[in-house]
């Protein structure tokens, strides 16, 4: 999730809580160790990585930080990565885990020496910034041109074998529009005017994440719906957590 530090709203901050509550409720289906000592700790040869991707604040990283060793985020914002990293400064992070953010966009195009497309920006091509066991984009997809592209270059960050989960909306669930009587705070929130759809349906996530590499796919509603204020009007919507795990080289299974 990625807003301005200054317009964390009310109805920001709940969709937030509810996205955790989500995630917590699911941590199997996801792929998500219930704690990091859980995850084949006695055979274990490094941590269990999270990447955060459009990290914002950090809401994601520090809901599920307990489940992983280290949280890498990245968002498009400097006032984001900013907020983060003062707050995961704050953040009791036991010996030898880590949480941190940067500023950078792993969806930009670069080139290589011969002119060609390369799958990632030049700033994360180290190999720190691959292998991941995780990696999550909350409340971004329906942001992107290319939701496509954006999926596949986040299932080249993680393992063989580890998850990726995405949260947006599920497009066409509108419901029960009313006055709001905080939408002024909010009506010009940076980001609505770079919205590029609605949301998405269950068989274009899974598409997605199958075009994308990935098997053992899964779709998920929320449990309640979402309220979100925008000028006078606060409108109810409907949540997806959308996870698939990525198959090995050159094996897909649907």
């Amino acid at each position: 999730m990625s807003q301005t530090p200054q317009l964390l709203a009310p109805w920001i901050i709940d969709i937030g809580k509810q996205i955790i509550a989500e995630i917590l409720s699911r941590l199997d289906w996801i792929g998500i160790p219930a704690s990091s000592e859980e995850d084949d700790r006695n055979q274990k040869t490094s941590p269990f990585r999270l990447l955060d991707y459009a990290c914002g604040e950090g809401v994601i990283s520090r809901g599920i930080f307990k489940h992983v060793d280290e949280a890498w985020g990245i968002d498009l914002s400097a006032g984001m990565v900013k907020m983060f990293n003062q707050r995961a400064a704050t953040f009791e992070i036991p010996e030898g885990k880590k949480m941190f953010a940067v500023q950078g966009d792993l969806l930009a195009p670069s080139s290589a020496e011969d002119g060609s497309s390369i799958s990632h920006s030049t700033s994360f091509a180290g190999k720190e910034w691959f292998d991941f066991d995780m990696a999550i984009m909350s409340m971004a997809l329906h942001h992107v041109h290319s939701p496509e592209d954006a999926v596949k270059k986040l299932v080249e960050r993680v393992k063989e074998g580890r998850s990726v989960l995405f949260i947006d909306w599920i497009s066409g669930t509108t419901v029960r529009p009313e006055p709001c009587e905080h939408g002024k705070a909010v009506h010009e929130l940076p980001g609505a005017h770079t919205t590029t759809r609605e949301g998405f349906t269950k068989d274009e996530m899974e598409k997605i994440l199958m075009d994308a590499g990935c098997e053992d796919i899964g779709f998920a509603e929320a449990k309640e719906l979402t309220y979100l204020d925008f000028g006078e009007q606060r409108i109810w919507r409907r949540l997806f957590l959308a996870k698939g795990k990525k198959a090995k080289q050159g094996i897909v299974k649907g």
